[in-house]
């Protein structure tokens, strides 16, 4: 799931249509390490079989049925799911903006088809406005801004001394990949999308790999054939294969599943509700690379804790100077640093790499040069402009005619301010 036109989730392809007693510190134990040693098979190294009669009906399934224009709002279609524990906290109040500015946000929630936009200044929310359809404790599935959630959880695992560095070699976390090409890419390759892994292409056949790993059961099997080409390397190249490697590289690295990392790491101590990320199959793996279902207050919060360089009201989540490195621009794209995007240099109209058609316009200059945004197919964003003291969410339905200055830049003009803040919550 790739941006606003979805290349990497085809959007307008899919709009027609115990025998022994255990102790219980025991059990815990095999709890947490059963799921990483029965991590897919194409991660172990192990042979992986192409997939069989009943995988490739399933994704014919999914594929016929899959809910196209309505893919945020219809969260029930992704099974199976995986439940993130949170701990839900009130997020504080801000006094609201001027009338005149929130009347131009509800203007543009209007004419976007808005479901949720909220904007926080400061930490407070000083506007926050839902499509009659849904409340603050919606969820939505926003696509590709899972991918700056895994990012951060790559900080989280190196300040807990799991991960050594960004520069670390993938096959330092899967050994059953040294000695092979994908073995040498670093994580931090994976991080700025250099790597020289590329997307499959599209394919007719539900028995493809591009078609496997968006709607099949062995994410294992499909992103091991995602192709690898090594001349590439440090060419800026969007491939949802990087970000899913990051994951299986946390859960080997943690020994726990991504899952419980990220509720216990992240999720619960920003207090979030709670969110659901998709499985290829039941007790398989997450999709790395899109899918965290998440309420827009809860997407709010990690605006939140990248403002505030890895903090979470005062306590330290993720490490300052792993904030700093995802922000800053990767050598191969000033657009981009480690699974977020930059607003500055300006570019009027962004890419995703070579050959690959979806082009991101952003028909002004960002107001604010600070810019940063979490970017989710067909317009689902979380900006963020530590200058301005700005966070925004929003989330609706995708739109291909997607402006990315627009929206920023109605709130950081001088003339858009909120009076003084208030110590309220909700």
């Amino acid at each position: 799931m790739a941006g606003a036109h979805g290349h990497l989730f085809p959007l307008r392809r899919l709009f027609g249509r115990a025998v022994m007693i255990l102790s219980s510190k025991l059990r815990r134990a095999l709890s947490l390490a059963l799921p990483i040693l029965l991590l897919p098979v194409a991660a172990q190294g192990q042979p992986a079989a192409a997939p069989t009669a009943e995988q490739i009906a399933q994704v014919s399934e999914r594929r016929a049925t899959f809910p196209g224009p309505a893919l945020v709002q219809s969260v029930d279609w992704y099974k199976p799911l995986a439940l993130v524990p949170g701990r839900a906290r009130p997020f504080p109040v801000g006094q609201p903006l001027a009338s005149a500015d929130a009347q131009a946000l509800d203007d543009f929630a209007t004419r976007t088809g808005s479901f949720a936009l909220i904007v926080a200044k400061r930490g407070r929310i000083v506007y926050e406005r839902y499509d009659p359809r849904f409340t603050a404790a919606s969820r939505y599935d926003t696509a590709s801004m899972h991918k700056a959630v895994v990012a951060l959880m790559i900080g989280a695992a190196v300040a807990d001394g799991h991960i050594k560095g960004p520069d670390d070699k993938l096959s330092r976390y899967l050994p059953e990949l040294a000695g092979s090409p994908r073995g040498e890419i670093t994580l931090r390759q994976l991080l700025e999308m250099n790597s020289g892994l590329r997307t499959p292409p599209m394919s007719d056949s539900s028995a493809s790999p591009y078609w496997q790993t968006y709607f099949g059961s062995d994410l294992s099997w499909s992103i091991g054939q995602w192709p690898f080409e090594a001349a590439t390397r440090g060419q800026f190249y969007y491939a949802n294969a990087n970000t899913q490697y990051l994951l299986w590289a946390i859960e080997r690295a943690t020994g726990k599943t991504y899952t419980d990392y990220l509720s216990t790491r992240l999720w619960r101590r920003i207090g979030a509700s709670e969110g659901r990320l998709w499985l290829d199959r039941e007790g398989g793996s997450v999709r790395g690379f899109c899918c965290l279902q998440a309420s827009a207050r809860d997407w709010l919060r990690i605006g939140e804790l990248i403002r505030n360089t890895g903090k979470w009201r005062g306590a330290r989540i993720v490490p300052a100077s792993w904030v700093a490195q995802m922000l800053a621009p990767s050598p191969a794209n000033a657009n981009f640093g480690w699974n977020i995007w930059r607003g500055s240099p300006y570019n009027p109209k962004r890419t995703y790499g070579p050959g690959i058609p979806a082009v991101v316009e952003a028909r002004a200059p960002f107001a604010s040069p600070d810019t940063y945004y979490i970017d989710g197919s067909g317009g689902q964003r979380v900006y963020v402009m530590p200058s301005a003291e700005l966070v925004i969410v929003r989330i609706g339905t995708p739109r291909f005619d997607w402006d990315d200055s627009y929206l920023p830049n109605l709130l950081v003009r001088p003339h858009a301010q909120a009076v003084p803040e208030s110590g309220k919550t909700h």
